[in-house]
């Protein structure tokens, strides 16, 4: 099933390492989204969390993150870096980003009656 992603939200995306990788020995990960060979949303380890038990790396993303990109066909990829220093890559994979039909940010509204 492919990814879907509605612009203008704030989705967590959830990767599970499927590999014998023991998300413990991590010392840097990016997690890239790109469109059209741009990249588009670009986190590091700081911006994601991790499930040790469930190898799952946990991406949350802003509405910033969502409205950056365009509706239709974007690719997602993972690298990492272990302790070791050894180099790790995911293949990338692909997302549907879905349009909105008002763009922008969305907040509650402020109360300016005083």
């Amino acid at each position: 099933m492919q990814l879907k992603i509605i612009r203008g939200t704030t989705p967590r995306i959830t990767i599970r390492v499927k590999n014998d990788i023991d998300l413990h020995i991590l010392t840097e990960v990016w997690v890239y989204i790109s469109q059209q060979n741009k990249v588009k949303v670009d986190k590091t380890i700081d911006d994601v969390s991790f499930n040790y038990e469930e190898n799952k790396i946990y991406v949350p993303l802003t509405q910033e993150n969502t409205l950056a990109l365009k509706s239709g066909e974007a690719l997602i990829q993972v690298r990492a870096l272990t302790n070791g220093e050894d180099a790790l890559g995911m293949i990338a994979k692909k997302i549907e980003v879905i349009q909105v039909y008002k763009d922008g940010i969305i907040r509650e509204e402020e109360n300016n009656n005083g």
